[in-house]
């Protein structure tokens, strides 16, 4: 007669307690892929705000998403992976998911600075550096910068520059940044930076000499109060050094402080 072995762990309980989690893992199984797989979680309302400059169908296209895609296998699918990359001209993206049916994206494009001329055409520069549009007409909110060679340019990349204009160029993107700081990127018409010891910013009344680029976020800021005063006349702007006397040279008195 054969001998009847005994076999441990295999208790009743504990092969219910093995066929509940089978099942419950079965179960899951089969919920995911119905989730992977239902029309319910297709893409039918892409939904964009924030963007002038960069349309609705190029953030959808590099964000990798498509109408009737399943919603669900795309956030499956990115999980613990790096973000995808965006257009250049974004400088942040926040996407969010209504479900089942909707992706709504929030981004903000980088700021713009002014105008550079080529070639019989304007091309607006942001504060990255790069080209995010070009016209024909300009806007009066942006500065026309002079002083800047350039060889080429492609949308959402950096300006082609000629040799040895590395330095107005990052004299360019400080002066822009403060313009935005202190709120005068309006104001002021024209940045013209072709002698780095003679920066010149124009405004409706005022043409300032602004010496080099020392103090300028102080000298801009002067600029900026006198803006916004009354009374205040056309002429000469002089604010080569904040160690010395500023003052407005007009043709009627010749020269008056700006504390008078």
């Amino acid at each position: 007669m054969a001998t009847i072995l005994k076999v441990q762990g295999l208790g009743e309980e504990k092969v219910r307690s093995w066929l509940i989690g089978l099942g419950i893992g079965v179960g899951i199984l089969i919920i995911l892929i119905i989730l992977l797989n239902s029309p319910i979680f297709s893409l039918k309302t892409f939904e964009v705000e924030g963007n002038n400059r960069v349309s609705d169908e190029t953030i959808m296209d590099e964000l990798g998403l498509s109408y009737g895609q399943n919603l669900f296998r795309y956030a499956v699918s990115h999980l613990g992976k790096t973000p995808p990359t965006v257009d250049s001209r974004l400088s942040s993206v926040d996407v969010y998911f209504d479900w089942p049916s909707t992706v709504r994206v929030e981004v903000e494009e980088s700021e713009t600075i002014g105008y550079v001329y080529f070639q019989g055409t304007y091309l607006c520069i942001d504060q990255k550096g790069q080209v995010a549009s070009s016209t024909n007409q300009p806007d009066d909110d942006l500065p026309i910068i002079i002083g800047l060679t350039v060889g080429n340019f492609s949308i959402g990349e950096p300006l082609a520059l000629g040799t040895g204009d590395g330095e107005r160029y990052e004299a360019v993107m400080s002066i822009g940044s403060n313009l935005r700081k202190y709120g005068i990127s309006e104001v002021v018409k024209e940045i013209n930076i072709r002698n780095l010891e003679d920066i010149i910013l124009t405004t409706n009344k005022l043409v300032c000499h602004c010496g080099s680029m020392t103090d300028m976020g102080q000298k801009i800021n002067v600029i900026a109060e006198l803006s916004r005063k009354a009374g205040v006349p056309r002429g000469i702007l002089h604010i080569e050094s904040m160690s010395d006397q500023i003052y407005i040279e007009t043709e009627q008195s010749g020269g008056k402080s700006v504390g008078e």
